[in-house]
């Protein structure tokens, strides 16, 4: 009778492991050979079908050796593995989070690990109408309540690291263009550019001044 019982008890342990492991959260695009490929090309060729710009050398090479300085650690966890888009093992002064580092931004950073990372892209994604993926799902299948992205003037976390070489999210630098078409990065989803972003225009005073400083103004009325 012993055995019966220790038996049916390793059944249900059994089938309770394969439920829940069943159900865990799973993430269509965790990975950069996991779909994004599919419009991107390979991250060893110069080459992206979408956009349809050319990069110098392998879009590998400039990330890792031109971009970040050889920080490997900012997109992987080991080096040479399938990175993940949110999570790497870090560099000193810069957090694990993949490629969030540079292609999002923490809508909500008093909620940490929430999911909101990249709510900029994925409505870039939407505005440009890529259509549905290979499983017929759009974005918002999955992603049902991303905030409203943050401006494009709102700086990514790898942004102006150490060693890292890129700088200003608004690109009135260029350390944002690396490619063919000149253009920086989308990060807020609206499909405006750089300086043809309204969050990236100087904030002007009614003087003139960009500022805003008005300690050595004087009120005095002549």
């Amino acid at each position: 009778m012993r055995s019966r019982h220790s038996l049916f008890m390793a059944i249900v342990v059994l089938t309770a492991s394969l439920f829940f492991g069943s159900v865990s959260d799973v993430r269509a695009y965790n990975r950069w050979d996991n779909g994004c490929t599919d419009c991107h090309s390979n991250f060893l060729d110069p080459n992206s079908t979408k956009p349809g710009n050319t990069w110098p050398s392998s879009k590998h090479n400039i990330h890792r050796s031109t971009m970040m300085n050889s920080l490997c650690g900012t997109c992987h966890v080991d080096d040479g593995d399938n990175p993940l888009l949110d999570f790497s093992r870090g560099e000193p002064g810069l957090p694990g989070v993949g490629c969030m580092g540079c292609h999002g931004v923490d809508p909500d950073p008093t909620t940490p690990g929430n999911k909101w990372w990249g709510a900029g892209l994925r409505l870039h994604h939407a505005n440009s109408n890529v259509g549905l993926d290979n499983s017929n799902l759009a974005c918002v299948d999955c992603h049902t309540d991303d905030p409203a992205p943050l401006g494009e003037n709102a700086i990514p976390v790898y942004y102006g690291g150490t060693d890292v070489n890129i700088f200003d999210p608004c690109n009135a630098d260029g350390s944002e263009n690396w490619t063919s078409d000149g253009l920086g990065l989308d990060n807020d989803g609206d499909l405006d550019y750089d300086a043809a972003d309204s969050d990236c225009e100087a904030a002007f005073f009614e003087d003139g001044f960009e500022s805003g400083d008005t300690s050595g103004w004087d009120a005095t009325v002549p």
